[in-house]
C-alpha cells in the first residue's frame, strides 16, 4: 500500500469517527494508531512518537499560548468586556455583517496556532439576537480569521515560502494578495443571505476611544506579538490588561474562570499535536511526494495536487511549503515562476483549511458546537474559489 492510500485510510478512519460525534482528541489519537499499524512501526515506537510530540518545544509552547487565550477570553467573558466590545463596534460601524467578519479578521493579525480561539467568542457576542446557526458562526470564525495568512509578512508559511523561493517580500506580498482579496469577497458571498438585526439590545454609551479601551486586552497581545515578544506571554499580559479594566474582585474572578476552564480544548490540542507527530515521523508526507515524482504526473497535477494534499494531511501551513515547494520550483518557468509558486501555495493552503487536524477548525467547531458536516459544506465554494482564481491567474501568466 502507497503512503498516500495508508494516510487517506487514516483521515477516513479520523472522519469516521468525528462524524459518530467522537471528541476530535479521541479522533485523532484513533488516527495516530491507525497510522502506526499501517506503516508498520515498532511497539515502543507508539512510545516514542508521543512522547517527542510533548518534548517539541513549539508543541509546548501551543499548548501554553492556547491555555492563555482561554483564560484571556474568559477573564473577558466574565466581566462582560466581549460584549461591550460588540456592543461599541456594532454602535460605531453600525452594519453587523462588517462588525461580525471584522472580529476573526482583527485576530487573523495574530500568527499563532489555534487563533480561531481567540476571536470566536467575540463572533458569538456580535450575534447577540441568535441569528445565525452554529455552522455558520464557526465558519465565519474560521474563514475570516484565514483572510491574511496568504501574504501577511508575519506567518511562518509566508516567511518559509519567501525564503526557499528568493522572492522578495514585497513581491511576494504584490503575488498573493489578490488571494486576500478573492476570499473576503467569497467570504461576504457566503454570509450575504444572512439577515441580521441592526439594533442593539443592550446599548452603551462610549465611542471609537472607548471602544479602543475595552480592546485593549486584545490589542496590546496583536502588537507585542507583531514585534517578536513571545504569543503566550503577549497574551498573559492581555490578561492582566483585562483584569485592570475589570472593577470586580481579582480573586473571586480569576476562581470562575479556571472553574469553568475548557479543558475538552486541551485534549483535542493533545490529539492534533500526537497525530502531526505520527504523520512526521512515519515518514508518509515525504513518501507520498515521491510517489508523484515517480510516476511522471504532469506538472499541472504536481503543482496543485502534491500541495493540497500534503496540507489536508498535516493540518499545517508550514508543512506543504516546507515538503513540496523543493520539488515545485526547479518544475516553474521563468516566465511563470511567481504564479506557480501563487498556485501551489493557494493548493497547500486550501488543503490545510480543509483538514480536520488544523487547530483552527477544530476549536472553532468545539466552541460553537458546529456540525462538522454543514461547516465542510459551507467551505466547500470558497475553498473552490480561491483554487479556480489561483489557477485562473496561472494560465494567464502561459503556466
Amino acid at each position: 500500500m502507497s503512503a498516500l492510500l495508508k494516510i487517506a485510510t487514516a483521515f477516513i478512519v479520523v472522519v469516521f469517527l468525528l462524524l459518530r460525534k467522537v471528541k476530535l482528541g479521541y479522533c485523532l489519537l484513533m488516527g495516530s494508531l491507525v497510522l502506526g499499524i499501517l506503516f508498520g512501526i515498532q511497539f515502543i515506537d507508539y512510545f516514542k512518537f508521543t512522547l517527542m510530540a510533548f518534548r517539541d518545544p513549539a508543541n509546548q509552547k501551543l499548548i501554553i499560548t492556547l491555555s492563555t487565550i482561554l483564560i484571556l477570553a474568559n477573564v473577558m467573558g466574565e466581566t462582560r468586556q466581549l460584549e461591550r466590545i460588540v456592543s461599541l463596534a456594532r454602535n460605531v460601524i453600525r452594519n453587523p455583517k462588517i462588525v461580525l467578519t471584522a472580529m476573526p479578521a482583527l485576530i487573523g493579525f495574530l500568527p499563532i496556532p489555534g487563533g480561531a480561539l481567540f476571536s470566536a467568542p467575540l463572533v458569538e457576542k456580535t450575534d447577540i439576537e441568535s441569528e445565525i446557526n452554529p455552522s455558520m458562526r464557526s465558519f465565519i470564525n474560521y474563514w475570516f480569521r484565514h483572510v491574511w495568512e496568504y501574504f501577511f509578512p508575519l506567518y511562518p508559511e509566508v516567511i518559509l515560502a519567501t525564503a526557499l523561493t528568493g522572492i522578495k517580500m514585497s513581491k511576494f506580498i504584490s503575488v498573493q494578495f489578490p488571494l486576500s482579496i478573492t476570499a473576503i469577497i467569497i467570504g461576504f458571498l457566503v454570509i450575504s443571505r444572512l439577515r441580521l438585526t441592526s439594533n442593539i439590545q443592550d446599548p452603551v454609551d462610549g465611542d471609537w476611544k472607548t471602544l479602543i479601551l475595552y480592546v485593549l486586552p486584545i490589542l496590546i497581545p496583536i502588537v507585542l506579538i507583531l514585534i517578536g515578544v513571545t504569543s503566550w506571554l503577549s497574551i498573559l499580559i492581555g490578561v492582566f490588561i483585562a483584569l485592570a479594566i475589570n472593577r470586580k474582585s481579582t480573586s473571586e474572578l480569576l476562581t470562575k474562570v479556571f472553574r469553568k476552564f475548557p479543558w475538552d480544548v486541551i485534549l483535542n490540542v493533545v490529539g492534533v499535536v500526537v497525530f502531526k507527530s505520527f504523520i512526521e515521523n512515519t515518514g508518509g508526507i515525504p513518501q507520498m511526494v515521491q510517489f508523484f515524482t515517480q510516476h511522471n504526473f504532469p506538472i499541472i497535477v504536481i503543482i496543485t495536487v502534491a500541495p493540497f494534499l500534503v496540507g489536508l494531511f498535516s493540518g499545517m501551513g508550514i508543512v506543504p511549503i516546507g515538503v513540496t515547494f523543493p520539488l515545485i520550483i526547479p518544475l516553474a518557468k521563468d516566465g511563470n515562476f511567481y504564479s506557480t509558486i501563487m498556485l501551489a501555495y493557494a493548493c497547500g493552503f486550501m488543503g490545510v483549511m480543509l483538514s480536520p487536524a488544523h487547530l483552527c477548525l477544530v476549536v472553532s467547531n468545539q466552541y460553537f458546537n458546529a456540525d462538522i458536516r454543514e461547516v465542510y459544506r459551507l467551505l466547500a465554494i470558497p475553498v473552490i474559489s480561491i483554487i479556480i482564481v489561483a489557477l485562473f491567474l496561472y494560465l494567464v501568466k502561459g503556466g
